[in-house]
């Protein structure tokens, strides 16, 4: 370069002779892209390895050739040249490290070629020199002992080889012990062995024997696999995964051990329902039964076997489900063993550790798709069956219960909420509930109608959790409670060979045995003739005081006054006493099976505590209207709330009067025929003995019933959503707060008849009161009337012996007679036409004649509306001031007690203008009391 004047700061490691490169040039070359240059030279350079340039481009010239395109010709061809040139020299420089690295093994295998010369030299040299000392018979012991040497090693591989055709007899062995891993481990090494010994014959045949017999322990593997999904053992699984972790398909073996339990859970569902199958009354061949789909047996289940095929399935699902949770809990147990090392993890623990969280997630996802398919088997056979085709209303809250418990191990299971088992005996459910219901209501209207109002004797500590209509509340708080002391859940409670259908089972079964084998504490035997027959008294138990005292209606005899006083000191009140009759324990229990059908199927709940709550209503409003039926159209004598009370379920639930004799439901209310009772009217009258019984019984057992209600109060709350207990709160406000407010109008008709008033009244009137003397004897009607009271209290306390009757109900009856009989000394006393001073006298000396006696026969005290006669008695002794005040303060009288005081009592002693202004006065206060 530097010979032609070349720039220093520019070198070419190739340059051709032919041309130079000048500081122009430079700058020129540094705007030309060589690449596109080199792109367009003829493809004949680069391809050809011979190639005459020089003819390839004379060829290109025309024949008529000038000097100016052989210059442009000759400064094309420069240019690419030096393209070429260009992109030649930076591949050079690019490669140089390479090419001196090169170069450099060149000269080491120059140095190792020298080192191997001379080795080979002395070799020679010691060879020669070999030859030259050692004889022929040594060179032979040599080679015979070669000989020994080889033999030996082939007696050796002779051994090897008849041991590996021995290796199928003990593989086969392993595989029918279950040794999977002893199986694995020989069949390794027998192919270590093969691929040895590789050069022999008879190898190859058995590498191929080898190879099958691995398939076969995978094959082996996949049925001890599949058999892990019906009912899992520890130690086989433990065995099988060692197994597959020795094969290295631990994924795989997961992703297998998945669809063993889809084809388990469909497998074991049909040949469950196969085997209750009928067609025509006949069972159905199995060969028939491959023809149906699992959908269509389920639909020809008969009613018959539907509960026991139910129970079945159910097992056999919990069975699979149970052995799921323990695979998954097998891996998580596993995961927790972490392998003591002091080094860095390896790959393979990498891997194995890999291979754990994915078995752990795969099974973690396949909880939810286990369960979805359990539940699809059972939807199916509950829909493949009409519920209305069960006659005994236990089958039903059976499957409820039962279902209900299966949906509580699918919440346990995987967390879900089973809303298609929920909407599935929804749907089955709700079209025979409201069937039942509909019948209940048309039973307890005919037990209503045709109740003879008789008592029904209870057990001493009567508790109606104790009947089997309520039984399930008890299983159902002790499962709650059991679970709340049990931190596990309820796949840890029960063994591989138990379930939790066992319980639910064995409660039927009582429950049935109960029912056909002897009748429950809670429930009556019956006889021949279909009469009631209570267990809880004997003959021989029944005190004296219940067989004596006996009072003839007819003859109308009381006993002595001696037999009164003994008699009315051996009854006794009891706080909380339960009078009930034989529609009032059915209607209990109607309450009981609702519960249960709330209990078991939460979404219809609250349309079941509808209907529940209209037993009651209906309860309520047939005793009201039998044996209150003159407060109905008098609504005055009720109070707002009874009244209107009444009034809503007579809107809502009573038919009129021309409607159809039948219960009927529509979609949006229920309608129930006006009660009318079925026995002669005449025997519940209230004057008579047994009328009086039979109201008194009526009425307390309607507060039995609202205080029972009162009393699941707490268990209703927990079974409906928390959006609809306001209902449930207005009905106990309403309906159920109220009730014993029917004890007034009842006993206020009661106590009407109770005693003779009219009587007493006519007897009043006959007393002659413008005496001229003070007496000292009362009047005869005074008598009278006690002997009423006597009569009545027989009666009463008659019915205290047979009944235990709460206090309530004898101070409230005697509360009601005693005011009617006041009432009745100021209705006689009204009527008076002619009294002197000395009748006053005769009037006061009665009235306290009366309280004397009164005070005598009752616990009542005080005596009520005492002040109400006496007063009115004292009224005669007032002046025109006072008897205008005197009125205006009492508006407790009639205008008629009011009008005859003025007339005939202090008017005697007042003008006619003053009399006109009091009897004005009255009228003013009389016409404010009717607006």
């Amino acid at each position: 370069h530097k010979d032609r004047g070349h720039p220093t700061t520019t070198e070419d490691p190739i340059q051709n002779p032919g041309f130079t490169v000048t500081k122009d040039d430079t700058i020129i070359d540094d705007e030309i892209d060589h690449d596109e240059i080199i792109r367009e030279i003829d493809k004949q350079y680069f391809l050809i390895s011979d190639f005459d340039s020089c003819s390839h481009e004379l060829k290109k010239l025309p024949h008529e050739i000038s000097l100016k395109e052989i210059e442009n010709q000759r400064a094309e061809l420069q240019k690419k040249l030096k393209s070429v040139t260009k992109k030649l020299s930076e591949l050079v420089l690019e490669n140089h490290t390479a090419y001196m690295g090169e170069l450099q093994r060149v000269m080491d295998l120059q140095e190792d070629l020298e080192n191997a010369n001379i080795l080979c030299s002395n070799g020679r040299r010691k060879l020669t020199l070999s030859r030259e000392k050692f004889s022929g018979a040594g060179l032979g012991i040599l080679g015979k002992h070669r000989k020994k040497q080889i033999l030996s090693y082939l007696l050796q591989n002779f051994h090897t080889i008849k041991t590996l055709q021995k290796t199928d007899i003990h593989l086969r062995e392993l595989l029918e012990n279950g040794d999977f891993c002893g199986a694995i481990q020989l069949c390794r090494e027998c192919q270590q062995a093969a691929s040895t010994y590789h050069y022999f014959a008879c190898i190859s045949e058995l590498s191929r024997n080898l190879g099958d017999t691995q398939d076969i322990i995978e094959e082996k593997l996949d049925v001890a696999l599949s058999k892990i999904c019906s009912k899992f053992d520890l130690e086989s699984y433990t065995t099988i995964q060692n197994a597959y972790s020795l094969l290295g398909k631990n994924r795989a073996a997961m992703d297998q051990l998945h669809m063993h339990y889809t084809g388990a859970i469909h497998n074991t569902a049909f040949n469950v329902v196969a085997g209750y199958v009928e067609e025509k009354g006949k069972a159905v061949t199995k060969e028939e039964v491959q023809k149906y789909s699992y959908q269509d047996l389920c639909k020809k289940v008969p009613i018959s076997q539907f509960i026991e095929c139910l129970i079945h399935l159910s097992k056999e699902m919990w069975f699979i489900m149970h052995s799921y949770y323990y695979v998954m809990k097998w891996h998580k147990e596993e995961e927790k063993i972490v392998p003591k090392s002091d080094s860095f993890p390896t790959i393979a623990d990498i891997e194995n550790d890999y291979n754990k969280k994915y078995v752990l997630k795969k099974l973690d996802t396949g909880f939810t798709r286990v369960w979805q398919d359990v539940q699809m088997k059972v939807k199916l056979l509950l829909l493949g069956t009409d519920f209305s085709a069960f006659s005994k209303f236990e089958d039903l809250l059976f499957i409820l219960d039962l279902t209900n418990r299966l949906m509580l191990i699918g919440e346990d299971f995987c967390g879900s909420k089973s809303k298609t088992l929920q909407e599935t005996i929804r749907t089955q459910s709700i079209n025979y509930f409201k069937s039942h219901h509909r019948t209940r209501l048309e039973e307890l209207r005919m037990y209503l109608e045709n109740e003879a109002w008789e008592v029904c004797p209870l057990e001493p500590g009567f508790n109606i959790f104790n009947l089997q209509e309520f039984r399930f509340l008890r299983t159902a708080v002790q499962d709650s409670n059991k679970s709340k002391s049990e931190k596990d859940g309820i796949f840890e409670r029960y063994s591989i060979s138990e379930t939790p259908f066992d319980c639910i089972i064995e409660d039927n079964c009582s429950a049935d045995d109960d029912l056909t084998d002897k009748p429950s504490n809670d429930e009556p035997e019956v006889d021949e003739e279909g009469k009631t027959i209570y267990n809880d008294n004997d003959e021989d138990d029944v005190p004296d005081e219940l067989k004596q005292d006996f009072i003839d209606e007819n003859t109308g005899e009381t006993p002595s006054s001696e037999n009164k006083k003994g008699n009315s000191n051996k009854v006794k009140f009891s706080a909380n006493s339960s009078v009930v009759a034989n529609t009032t324990l059915s209607t209990i229990r109607f309450f009981g099976r609702y519960m249960h059908i709330m209990h078991a199927l939460s979404p219809i709940a609250f349309d079941v505590l509808i209907s529940m709550t209209q037993l009651f209503d209906y309860y309520l409003f047939t005793v009201f209207s039998f044996f209150s039926n003159e407060a109905i159209g008098n609504s005055n004598q009720l109070s707002g709330k009874l009244a209107a009370t009444l009034k809503r379920i007579k809107d809502n639930m009573i038919q009129s009067s021309y409607a159809t004799e039948t219960v009927s439901i529509s979609s949006d209310d229920i309608k129930v025929p006006f009660p009318r009772m079925s026995l002669d009217g005449t025997l519940f009258d209230a004057g008579t003995q047994r009328g009086l019984a039979c109201r008194i019984i009526a009425t307390e057992s309607v507060i039995f019933l609202a205080d029972k209600l009162e009393l699941l109060r707490l268990h209703l709350e927990t079974m409906i959503p928390s959006s609809k207990r306001p209902f449930l709160s207005q009905f106990y406000s309403q309906t159920i707060g109220i009730v014993r407010e029917i004890r007034i109008s009842i006993y206020q008709a009661i106590s009407a008849k109770a005693l003779n008033y009219d009587g007493i009244r006519l007897a009043m009137n006959n007393v002659k009161w413008d005496v001229k003397e003070i007496m000292s004897q009362h009047s005869s009607y005074v008598d009278l009337l006690i002997q009423e009271f006597w009569r009545f209290d027989m009666y009463f306390k008659s019915l205290a012996r047979r009944v235990s009757l709460p206090i309530e109900v004898y101070n409230l009856l005697w509360d009601r007679c005693i005011k009617l009989a006041n009432k009745t000394f100021v209705d006689g006393f009204s009527n008076v036409k002619k009294c002197s001073n000395e009748g006053r006298a005769l009037m006061q000396l009665d009235f306290q004649q009366y309280l004397l006696q009164l005070e005598k026969m009752t616990t009542v005290r005080p005596i009520p509306e005492k002040e109400y006669v006496e007063n009115y008695i004292k009224a005669y002794y007032l002046t025109e001031f006072e008897i205008e005040k005197w009125i205006r303060s009492h508006k407790e009288y009639t205008s008629k007690h009011l009008t005859n005081l003025v007339l005939h009592g202090v008017g005697s002693h007042l003008n006619k203008k003053q009399k006109q202004k009091i009897l004005n006065l009255i009228e003013d206060i009389d016409k404010g009391k009717k607006s």
